[in-house]
């Protein structure tokens, strides 16, 4: 025969063996179930309580409904050794992040989790069971059929089947020329040949059957694998990538969660080399709470080596939208977690999905005591490829950590490795020789990665992964060898390589991901609660720090940490980019509002406790939560004010505030002692004019603050994506004026102005003040319009090929050019309080209240306000959204103390609260640190999670390396330097209740203090 008929031969006895190997003993008949809520126990039903149900009917009550189904298996002790499996199917079929899913208590007690890829529980033939089946229809099911029957499985045929079939599958990316092919083809040509097919089933079959095995065993992987001892190296490792929320709840996840690792240890039961490796404390969290049987038997896997929990981090947050200190909580909460629940030191970031990478994690990383960040998300990159897979990654402040990628795909016959690679690997030869292909950095070392298992959606490896790798270890030939091992152990060994290896290439500053640039703006009022809620913790915190330091009042550890961990969940990266269904944004509206009801009590009671100790004539105390002296508006008694001088991070009584303006309103006019405003008829800006540099800011012939309504139908990933011909497209200027009144309030005045567009209302209302240097867009839509971007634009008259963005602690700076293709697929990138364009004498800093989305190009500065995508919630940002944008004209090049001073006013207000004593047992003025160097701030005051010290946070905002005295506002005995763990590395001396640190560019550093 030839090659092309002896390959036919074998598919063919491949599918016949395949046949064999699972005979049906036909179907569950006699089955109860009843409907049910989301169960709150692993409690099972009383069998009285339960129905017949109808096996060719169907069960479901609408999506995100559940069952109960009961049945008996009967004993088989005529399969001898034999496994008898159950079979759970419906007719649903498909991915499982939509299907039906089970989770199946054998004999009284939970073992598995069953869904579109694990659709089998192995039973003991020689004892009967009772089965129960805990069923969810699925968010986008309204009802299924249940199918279950029991199989008489005949390991040694499906032994046999996989012996052959996984070294044939690798016949699909060989050359046919090639002695690997030919060596491949003919062994197993000799294997089959062996087989007696003239009955099948049949004694004689299956005595052939052994001699097939045999055969394989001695012959071929006895003899033709393995003889490179030069070959290179896949450790794989079992993993299943869980959404905490996407196209399901956060709700729903807690079945998720017990469903896969019950089938993760169910399999081990099996396969005793099987190690799995799973990330996210929320998620182990969530299975203690719902199935503490469960959660026991994983620390025992744990304990005994097979179970890797690593990952760093307590959900996998998304990079670009959490604020600094969420990501030093993500850490901190994460590895405390698996620290003190498994006794695990974690020292891996592991973010394989999430959708682009700040370039202050390095810092932050390396400070909590991690030393490797692995991903392989970059690789979905629109255009251009990352040019390394192991690399060390260099953050803002020159910290470098240790990166790998992961580099799974399909090995195709004569196709070079493509961009795209994946997490969720499948461990076919051919995604074991891809793997391996895909690698660049070949000259580091001989192996590779690869995480293989059903994920997304959950479920894990399968009994067919397992099976293929048994058969991989041997090195087929053409196929690199493959082992199970451990991530961290992988990169134990790498990291010895790699350890001053002059090879070893470095990547400086972000790892921007070409994709996914619209989840910078969808579903805004996560983004808008996630902002307001970062900043409702830390000044709780620091509210509480000042009534213990103060009044020796309880600081509220348990309470706060809770919230912590609702916000650090909802920080998740399909959560907070706006790329789940609407039952998602249902909850954490929910979430939010618990969150804010766990704070605000304490931070209210601070407050009150305070005031309470300063007498009633010392006026108002005025609270700054920010790291800057306050000076500027604050709200008194319903009336904008003005006030100065009050301690950063502290609190200052005042009697006498400016409660007046001078501003000059025109019907398109607005002037004050800073700047004059005109506008035409359509309420845009012709012109702005800084009176104090007699400058104009706007480009000549061009309008400021024109809304711009864009058309906005991405070709796949709806909610995600805002595409680079959506941006070039055609769009709407937003014109149509329906009123303009003048508006004045304490030391602000300006004009509100009402836009119609299509069947949605623009109001804004644009603010001058007496005594602050910024102008105001209050903005709140009502928007009713679907597939659309709306954002608003300033051609500045600014000439600069780079801007500046804040990011998490510090600032980076993009090119305003698209020179190159990373150039110009930067046309939407992520910033938080603010970006700025600046040449050497002028600049403007555009500032904002919650929006993330900026596009600085060729001297326009363009911020996204609101999009509306359908899919996956189709009425995504439908009605009022309200947020504020500032514009801050400056003299000088840019200036990071004076816009970020602005910012954080406009995002953290002062509060002013009237005294309330009879008298004064408590300092009129009092901060709880001063600080010699500006660009020094303070972020964070809280007690310490370990003891009842008090904790600074403290970074260097300007880029500049900086020796700062910080002078306490409180005695203190001891001050400790700290890791973001809060881990002692040096004492401190202290002098006149100060201490002398030296700041790296953009370096955090973390103060411990015992009063």
């Amino acid at each position: 025969m030839d090659r092309r008929s002896i390959y036919r031969m074998i598919k063919a006895q491949l599918k016949l063996l395949e046949s064999q190997a699972r005979v049906s003993l036909g179907r569950v008949k006699e089955i109860l179930y009843t409907h049910c809520d989301y169960k709150t126990s692993n409690a099972l039903p009383p069998v009285s309580e339960l129905r017949p149900y109808d096996v060719n009917g169907s069960w479901g009550t609408g999506k995100d409904s559940h069952a109960w189904f009961y049945f008996k298996v009967e004993a088989h002790p005529e399969l001898g050794s034999d496994p008898l499996l159950l079979s759970v199917l419906t007719d649903k079929l498909g991915w499982d992040a939509s299907n039906p899913q089970f989770i199946a208590y054998v004999d009284g007690e939970i073992r598995q989790g069953l869904d579109t890829n694990h659709t089998e529980v192995w039973l003991d033939p020689s004892v009967p069971h009772e089965v129960y089946l805990y069923a969810y229809t699925g968010q986008g099911i309204s009802a299924a059929k249940l199918n279950t029957k029991l199989i008489h499985l005949f390991p040694q045929v499906e032994k046999l089947w996989y012996d052959i079939a996984v070294p044939f599958e690798s016949l699909e990316y060989l050359d046919e020329e090639s002695r690997d092919y030919s060596a491949i083809l003919y062994s197993l040509a000799d294997a089959m040949g062996l087989l007696d097919l003239l009955m099948v089933p049949s004694e004689e079959f299956y005595a052939s059957v052994e001699r097939a095995l045999a055969y394989m065993e001695e012959e071929f992987y006895g003899k033709i694998c393995g003889t490179d001892s030069a070959a290179p190296t896949v450790v794989g490792i079992g993993h299943t990538h869980i959404d905490c929320a996407w196209k399901w709840t956060l709700k729903q996840t807690r079945e998720k969660v017990q469903r896969s690792f019950g089938t993760v240890l169910e399999l081990m039961r099996r396969y005793p080399e099987y190690r799995f490796m799973s990330s996210q404390a929320f998620l182990y969290q969530n299975l203690k709470e719902e199935a503490p049987e469960l959660y026991e038997q994983v620390k025992e896997r744990i304990r005994e080596g097979r179970w890797e929990c690593e990952g760093a981090m307590w959900v996998e947050a998304d990079c670009n939208l959490s604020s600094g200190e969420s990501l030093v909580r993500q850490v901190m909460y994460g590895k405390r977690y698996f620290k003190q629940e498994f006794g695990v030191e974690n020292r891996v970031l592991w973010l394989p999905d999430v959708f682009g990478y700040s370039a202050a994690l390095p810092q932050i990383l390396k400070k909590s005591g991690v030393d490797w960040f692995v991903t392989s998300k970059i690789s979905w990159n629109d255009v251009d490829q990352m040019p390394y897979d192991t690399f060390d990654w260099q953050g803002i402040d020159g910290t470098r950590i240790h990166s790998y990628f992961l580099t799974a795909q399909k090995k195709k016959k004569g196709v070079t490795p493509e961009r795209h690679t994946t997490y969720v690997a499948m461990t076919d030869p051919s995604f074991i020789a891809g793997t391996d292909e895909r690698y660049q950095q070949k000259e580091l070392g001989n192996e590779t990665l690869l995480t293989f298992g059903f994920g997304d959606g959950g479920g894990g490896p399968t009994v067919k992964h397992l099976e293929q790798l048994r058969r991989l270890a041997h090195a087929s030939p053409g196929t690199p060898k493959t082992e199970i091992g451990y991530a961290g152990d992988f990169l134990t060994r790498l990291e010895k390589r790699i350890e001053g290896n002059k090879r070893l290439p470095v990547w400086q500053g972000e790892l921007y991901l070409e994709f996914h640039r619209g989840t910078y703006t969808s579903i805004y009022k996560n983004k808008k609660n996630n902002r307001k809620c970062e900043f409702l913790y830390m000044n709780t915190e620091w509210l509480s720090s000042l009534g213990k330091l103060l009044l020796g009042r309880p600081f509220p550890k348990a309470e706060l940490h809770r919230g912590w961990e609702m916000l650090l969940t909802n920080q998740f990266h399909d959560i907070i980019p706006g790329s789940s269904i609407g039952e998602v944004y249902d909850q954490s509206d929910k979430d939010y509002a618990e969150i804010r009801s766990i704070a605000t009590p304490h931070a209210e009671g601070a407050i009150s406790a305070i005031t309470a100790g300063i007498a009633k004539d010392s006026g108002y105390v005025v609270f700054n939560p920010n790291p800057f002296v306050g000076r500027g508006a604050v709200t008194v008694a319903g009336v904008t004010a003005y006030v100065e001088n009050v301690p950063a991070k502290g609190y200052a009584t005042i009697k006498d505030f400016k409660t007046s303006n001078a501003i000059l309103v025109g019907d398109r006019s607005l002037e004050n002692a800073y700047f004059r405003l005109t506008f035409n008829d359509a309420m845009q800006l012709t012109s702005l004019y800084d009176k104090r540099f007699s400058r104009e800011v706007l480009k000549a012939g061009e309008v400021g603050n024109e809304l711009r309504a864009y058309p906005d139908y991405p070709d796949r990933y709806d909610a995600w994506e805002w595409t680079e011909y959506s941006r070039a497209g055609e769009y709407r200027v937003i014109t149509d004026v329906q009123s303009v009144e003048p508006v004045s309030d304490g030391i602000r005045a300006g004009l509100r102005i009402v836009h119609r567009h299509m069947h949605s209302t623009v109001t804004q209302t644009i603010w001058l003040y007496d005594g602050v240097e910024r102008i105001d867009f209050d903005t709140d839509v009502d928007f009713h319009e679907k597939h659309q971007m709306l954002k608003v634009a300033f051609p500045v008259d600014i000439l600069s090929n780079r801007a500046t963005y804040e990011i998490q602690y510090g600032t980076v700076e993009r090119p305003t050019h698209m020179n190159t293709s990373w150039d110009s697929m930067r046309f939407e990138v992520c910033a938080h309080k603010y970006a700025d364009l600046s040449e050497g004498n002028y600049g403007v800093s555009l500032l904002n209240d919650c929006k993330y989305g900026y596009d600085i190009h060729d001297g326009v500065m363009v911020l996204s306000l609101q999009r509306s995508p359908t899919d996956p919630y189709p009425d995504a940002d439908q009605g009022q959204m309200t947020c504020v944008y500032s514009l801050m004209p400056h003299s000088g090049a840019f200036d990071a103390v004076k816009t970020s001073a602005e910012a954080y006013a406009l995002n953290n207000p002062m509060i002013a609260m009237p005294a309330t004593g009879e008298s004064s047992t408590l300092p009129e003025r009092f901060g709880v640190l001063e600080c010699d160097r500006e660009n020094i701030l303070c972020e964070v005051v809280k007690e310490a999670e370990d003891s009842e010290e008090t904790v600074l946070r403290l970074y260097e905002i300007a880029g500049a390396k900086t020796e700062a005295k910080i002078r306490l506002g409180f005695a203190a005995e001891r001050v400790v330097l700290t890791d973001l763990l809060e881990n002692e590395t040096e004492v401190l001396p202290v002098e006149d209740n100060a201490v002398t640190l030296t700041f790296s560019p953009f370096e955090i550093h973390t103060l411990r203090v015992r009063k």
